[in-house]
């Protein structure tokens, strides 16, 4: 192999490496702070409405310009499997998320979430999807879960009220968004990212639509008692958490391995946790800061291990 080949190599390799760090940042930081969001945006919507409202737009906007631009549409398989998927993802996951956040605090949501690597885990092993987790996996996921539990305990949060039927749907929406994290693996999708992304928004939003639909809650939407604090977290959802959080996460589920693209469940805890000192003046304690350091180990310790498992290959 020639010397301007191996500069080719190298060269597609920096840059592959520096999209898969920019979308996990994306994915880090955009969906720590969708938690707040979804809190703020449910004080004056419907839950399922709004989550419903919040996939259908974003995923209009992107399937337009899909369409517009690169001149792509889906075939009838490729909107079977996205469909699947974005029930499974939106309509399951970040469905029982929002039914969660009406009545427990959203960082107890996010360390719920937090579930979602260890969830694929077995899920892909008992399905035999993927051979047994290397121990570096098992080890990295273990010390990432146990710096999330540690977050439950700060001090300022002792006066939570913690729903038992908020934390038991969080998790059965955690377990059925890691089932569909697996499957986008296998599915057959179209070729273009956004398309894909586009396809999934629509029918996941539009199956929320149907579910706000039959617990009538058209009938408690009142456009004049929305305030503008959910009018903006709304917006918010649809721009940064649906089209540039979701786009950055279905592009990591094709370009990264399943492992890697969930650590955003260990790394959300803390940025919701940082963005609560920063913006809601809440106490920044040494419990935090020691799960601080074991979550991101757990992270480095995942992400070193497959640069140098796909070094080797």
């Amino acid at each position: 192999m020639s010397a301007l080949h191996v500069n080719e190599n190298l060269a597609v390799d920096y840059k592959k490496t520096m999209m898969v760090v920019v979308a996990l940042l994306s994915v880090y930081i955009v969906w720590g702070s969708t938690y707040l969001g979804i809190k703020i945006a449910i004080e004056t919507f419907p839950p399922f409405l709004m989550a419903g409202i919040r996939f259908l737009i974003a995923g209009a906007l992107l399937y337009g310009f899909v369409v517009v631009k690169e001149k792509k549409y889906p075939k009838l398989i490729e909107w079977r499997d996205t469909t699947i998927i974005g029930i499974l993802l939106l309509s399951a996951g970040n469905g029982f998320l929002v039914i969660a956040e009406k009545t427990i605090p959203s960082s107890i949501a996010a360390i719920v979430v937090a579930t979602v690597p260890l969830w694929m885990i077995v899920i892909a092993w008992f399905l035999k999807i993927q051979t047994k987790p290397n121990k570096s996996t098992l080890v990295g996921t273990l010390i990432g879960f146990i710096g999330v539990v540690i977050l439950m305990f700060p001090s300022h949060q002792e006066h939570l009220r913690f729903d038992t039927f908020g934390l038991l749907i969080t998790l059965l929406g955690a377990i059925l968004w890691s089932f569909g994290s697996i499957y986008s693996q296998k599915a057959t999708l179209p070729s273009s990212v956004m398309l894909s992304t586009a396809m999934q928004m629509l029918s996941g939003g539009l199956v929320l639509i149907i579910t706000a639909t039959l617990f009538g809650e058209w009938q408690q939407f009142q456009i004049e008692t929305l305030s503008s604090r959910s009018l903006l977290a709304l917006a918010y959802l649809v721009l940064i958490g649906s089209l540039v959080g979701f786009s950055a996460y279905v592009w990591l589920l094709k370009n990264a391995s399943p492992y890697l693209a969930s650590t955003y469940a260990f790394v959300n805890p803390i940025v919701a946790l940082f963005l609560g000192y920063l913006f809601a003046d809440e106490v920044l304690g040494v419990k935090a800061l020691i799960a601080t350091m074991l979550i991101i180990s757990a992270v480095v310790m995942i992400t070193l291990f497959k640069a140098k498992k796909r070094s080797h290959q």
